[in-house]
């Protein structure tokens, strides 16, 4: 998922799974949420560090010191690590973060870090969006305008997915998270979170992928 302002655009989560070719191309920022493969491509992630040195990198502790060791000092120093709590600005936009772990797979999988990154500043004009990883933790304090709602997944439900969506409170709700669905599935997940989403005033909305979108138009007439 690339987010951009006429500043500078940033790359969120680029994993194993993502189309990745020229996915770095005019980034200012990749921002991990966690590290797992399919949220982080660390192979790919390093060939852009190295071929880019103003290319920054944010993730937890453990994958950034990862980084760090399969990379040379010079694009080592390329790789912040962030937790709950930060707040910065890059390539124009403000990124605040948020979480703490990531969502139980199960009692017997060791639990990772995860950071939500809400990304915008509503103070500046900016549209406000929420990616929060692979948690349904919601953001203390925050209320963005978009939200990136993971709707599958080892860890999760779809109820528990609506009722994250609910309380969050997003304007709009865009599925993400949703690779292991097929046709039938996705049909069937847009159906009934696009009802929820109605019955609490939201809209739930599927962009077509590899297209860019302004997030006013999606967000039509919904202000925050």
């Amino acid at each position: 998922m690339e987010v951009g302002t006429i500043d500078g655009k940033v790359l969120l989560d680029p994993g194993g799974s993502s189309q990745l070719d020229d996915a770095f191309n005019g980034i200012n920022a990749v921002l991990i949420t966690h590290e797992h493969a399919d949220h982080a491509d660390q192979s790919a992630i390093a060939a852009a560090l190295e071929a880019n040195p103003i290319l920054e990198l944010y993730a937890p502790e453990a994958l950034a010191h990862a980084m760090r060791e399969q990379l040379p000092p010079a694009s080592g120093s390329q790789v912040v690590a962030v937790r709950a709590g930060a707040d910065f600005i890059v390539g124009g936009i403000r990124i605040r973060t948020f979480g703490g772990t990531h969502a139980t797979i199960h009692h017997s999988i060791p639990l990772v870090a995860n950071v939500g990154y809400l990304l915008g500043d509503r103070a500046v004009g900016q549209r406000e969006i929420f990616h929060p990883g692979d948690s349904y933790q919601v953001p203390i304090g925050a209320k963005p305008d978009v939200l990136l709602l993971p709707v599958m997944a080892p860890w999760g439900k779809m109820a528990e997915a609506a009722d994250f969506a609910v309380a969050v409170d997003a304007a709009c709700w865009i599925p993400i998270h949703d690779g292991l669905l097929n046709g039938n599935g996705l049909g069937l997940f847009d159906r009934q979170l696009g009802a929820i989403a109605q019955r609490a005033g939201c809209s739930y909305l599927r962009p077509e992928p590899g297209i860019e979108h302004e997030l006013d138009e999606l967000l039509g007439g919904h202000s925050q």
